[in-house]
């Protein structure tokens, strides 16, 4: 039976099914094993040029602030190389703690246990130009997560490291957050002792103070993802549709496309990079601009309407005011206000106002537009206290007649 089977004759193929492809159920798996990339090889350094704004409000011993790594776009984690300050420096340390500084109420900023020295280094006073800090081990924060950054410097003194405030009265070209769409830099809280993590001010008191804002720079790398077909929906509208319209294309036996095969395909669109085919996130994209356009003129125009009834002006010269005040000074403003104070503007009344006299002209001795801060007060009390300042003048130049008087009689007595 072996022999019969073995020398039966092999059946012929009939015309049919010589003539029919076999269908193919996967691509064929393409030529010199291609494997598909999860991330880029090599990191873009990119400098984060748009520094914080540096109105030197304050100079003290340290600052903790915050880093946010964006999940807007196909990143997986950010590098941290280096950090930027100015000041008079001396003995500086970087510190850095996973998921933020916990803010001046927490724990963790008089807790060094839970923080890492990634810094240590003595340098030169420089007020006016940025110092780099260089990390011998960059930081990687990955996308989506925050890192916590405590820069802080060991010299005597209340001028070490410049910060500014976090103000209430920003223009629209100014705000408390810095974010390039890739690393967020948040508002943090400045440090007042010359001993790290230490909890007294020189003076006594609480050495922390919320509401601060780092001024620097800070300089990272960008590790970018590749597309795969997990990471498809991280990647912009252009690239998604770019994505569909090759695999598509592999789907039709009219296209050439189709002699690829999906794994061929897959390689090819992996090896392009995130922002060939555009930036542009979500269809909404715009109108969530817009929309943020409109609220950020909102909030403008209620500042305008806070300054306008501080001072008692239209809020066309409320504008104008915002445009030649610093904003240190229009937030102290507020502040006496909100605590009952009463400002009384020196000189130049509603209808002398010029708006052309921005403040950058030379400097004048006047006190034209001097401001003033006081208890609220009545006008009879006012008028009874310029009559006790009045009086009280009078008696001190009576006092110094008298004294007078007496000098020339000592000087008769010891000439005598």
């Amino acid at each position: 039976a072996r022999t019969a089977r073995s020398e039966a004759p092999t059946p012929r193929p009939s015309r049919v099914m010589a003539d029919v492809e076999p269908a193919v159920a996967e691509a064929p798996p393409p030529v010199g094993s291609l494997v598909r990339g999860t991330l880029e090889k090599t990191l873009e350094y990119q400098s984060f040029t748009a520094e914080t704004q540096d109105h030197e409000d304050h100079t003290f011993c340290g600052i903790f602030f915050d880093l946010h790594a964006s999940d807007r776009f196909p990143m997986s984690y950010l590098e941290i190389s280096s950090l930027w300050v100015r000041g008079q420096l001396g003995p500086l340390t970087v510190w850095t703690r996973a998921g933020g500084h916990g803010g001046r109420h927490g724990d963790a900023v008089h807790d060094p246990a839970q923080w890492t020295k990634i810094y240590e280094k003595t340098h030169d006073p420089s007020f006016r130009t940025l110092v780099e800090l260089v990390l011998e081990q960059p930081v990687r924060i990955r996308a989506g997560d925050t890192l916590g950054v405590y820069v802080h410097s060991a010299a005597p003194g209340d001028a070490a490291i410049v910060y500014d405030d976090q103000r209430r009265y920003y223009t629209d070209a100014e705000e408390p957050v810095r974010d390039d769409g890739k690393l967020v830099i948040l508002p943090g809280t400045a440090h007042l002792s010359n001993k790290p993590f230490g909890r007294r001010a020189p003076w006594g008191g609480d050495a922390l103070r919320q509401g601060r804002l780092f001024v620097g720079r800070a300089s990272y790398g960008v590790r970018w993802m590749l597309w795969n077909p997990e990471t498809h929906l991280r990647f912009p509208l252009g690239f998604r549709a770019a994505t569909e319209a090759m695999l598509m294309g592999g789907k039709r036996p009219d296209c050439l496309l189709y002699h690829l095969g999906d794994e061929v395909l897959f390689y090819v669109m992996n090896r392009c990079s995130w922002d060939w085919f555009g930036t542009k996130m979500r269809e909404d994209e715009e109108a969530l601009e817009r929309e943020k356009r409109a609220k950020a003129r909102e909030a403008q125009r209620e500042k305008e309407r806070e300054i306008a009834e501080m001072f008692g002006v239209p809020v066309s010269q409320a504008r104008q005011l915002m445009t030649q005040m610093d904003p240190y000074m229009l937030q102290h403003i507020h502040q006496q206000l909100a605590a009952g104070h009463q400002i009384v503007m020196h000189g130049e009344s509603d209808e002398d106002f010029d708006p052309s006299e921005s403040g950058d002209e030379e400097e004048d001795d006047s006190d034209d537009g001097d401001f003033e801060f006081g208890e609220s007060e009545s006008d009879e009390e006012e008028d009874d206290f310029d009559d006790a300042a009045e009086e009280m003048e009078a008696e001190e130049a009576d006092d110094t007649e008298q004294d007078a008087e007496t000098n020339v009689e000592m000087e008769k007595e010891e000439d005598e």
